[in-house]
């Protein structure tokens, strides 16, 4: 049973960090490791990470004096985050030890407190948070209201892909996460694994409940959408439930993976590959897969045109952009870093089945779409059940009502 397996996070991080690069040399005394804050090269050194892997961080981390100035000023930020209160801590020492007159005043929230919660006190006047991440559909509402900051002006907005970042500048990614498949590998041949998400449908051995999905068709379906048509996404959908008639179960994206390992199921979509990695490194018989594309979320940091703490808040959001923000992060909670200067493979937990693959991105654009509302709602009917002459009818009578 899986419960007998036994590892820290801590442990996984470290051993991910060697898987990563092998077993080479811990990092060299040099003049640069020995200027790092103590928690980055302690970093660096548990990963088997060189020193060299933050070449120009010190031209990342330059910034106005004037900011340095106003943050001392400020004395403070306040972040509205994902991060759990414990990898935020572990993750930021670097930071309060390069500004050490700036306290950190996280919370971690649910998306509507990321999102509307601000965007309500931002309409009575109020100024809650100077940081946020992840605000998902709220994104449009924070564009109308003209609230978010142009973040060009920070040199660590350059560190990211201009297809993980706004064009006008109003958030970037700060960290990318993959959504394929994790599957048993006491039940499943590497053989059997489809080569493209089509395949799901037309190999028998994937029907009548071998697979499962939970109930999250933002973080996978919706990319496929996005990348190869409403047509096709209409067809596939439908061939889900029609053809492959998988397990639909309540449970979330970590349980799902866990009900895998335990035979539940033969595989589940989606799978968050840090989490299959997690337990693979305790010993599960579980694996990962990605039919291309490879579904890609993004997760977005803004910041407030109004923030009270605003250079405090330019001085956070590019150092959590720079390389060393970007790895203390991956230390904490095994995030694949968006930096464009580092080695993208050696931060993946399965690199072999996700790189020269084609990527479906979804971003918050995205997800206030109209394809976002045509694929809910065939999902949804779906998911319930709700026969198709029933769910015709249902677009009838609201597009009367409408007009």
């Amino acid at each position: 049973m899986f419960k007998q397996f036994h590892m820290t996070i801590s442990a996984s991080v470290l051993a991910l960090g060697v898987l990563a690069l092998g077993f080479g040399p811990a990092i060299t005394a040099t003049a640069n490791a020995a200027d790092l804050p103590k928690a980055t090269a302690k970093t660096l050194k548990k990963l088997k990470f060189d020193v060299s892997m933050l070449k120009g961080l010190d031209a990342e981390l330059k910034v106005p004096n004037a900011w340095i100035e106003g943050a001392k000023k400020e004395k403070e930020v306040v972040i509205l985050g994902t991060w759990s209160n414990r990898a935020f801590k572990k993750m930021t020492k670097s930071f309060n030890a390069r500004y050490p007159f700036i306290k950190l005043r996280y919370h971690r929230t649910k998306t509507s407190g990321r999102g509307m919660k601000v965007l309500i006190a931002l309409h009575g006047g109020r100024v809650i948070t100077d940081v946020t991440t992840s605000i998902a559909d709220s994104y449009f509402e924070f564009t109308k209201m003209k609230a978010l900051a142009d973040l060009r002006e920070l040199p660590g907005y350059k560190n990211v892909a201009k297809a993980h970042r706004a064009k006008d500048g109003t958030w970037a990614a700060f960290k990318i996460s993959f959504r394929c498949m994790g599957y048993n590998t006491d039940k499943v041949k590497k053989s059997e694994l489809p080569k493209t998400w089509d395949e799901l449908l037309t190999n028998p051995r994937w029907r009548n409940g071998n697979i499962s999905f939970s109930n999250h068709p933002n973080a996978w379906l919706l990319n496929l959408w996005g990348i190869k048509g409403e047509k096709w996404g209409q067809k596939f959908t439908k061939g889900l439930y029609d053809v492959v008639k998988p397990q639909k179960r309540k449970e979330g994206m970590t349980a799902m993976t866990a009900l895998t390992v335990a035979g539940e199921a033969h595989a589940n979509i989606p799978a968050p590959a840090y989490r299959v990695k997690k337990y693979q490194l305790k010993g599960a018989p579980i694996a990962y897969h990605c039919p291309a594309p490879v579904p890609i979320t993004l997760s977005q940091i803004v910041m407030l045109e109004k923030a009270k703490h605003k250079n405090a808040a330019r001085l956070f959001i590019n150092w959590i952009l720079s390389k060393e923000g970007q790895i203390m992060q991956y230390a904490t909670s095994l995030t694949v870093p968006v930096h464009q200067g580092l080695p993208e493979k050696q931060f993946l937990a399965f690199p072999d089945t996700i790189l020269g693959k084609q990527r479906a991105v979804r971003d918050d654009a995205m997800l206030n779409s109209q394809m976002h509302k045509d694929m809910l709602s065939l999902w949804n009917a779906n998911w319930i059940g709700v026969p198709e002459r029933k769910r015709k009818k249902r677009r009838k009578g609201k597009k009367r009502k409408k007009n």
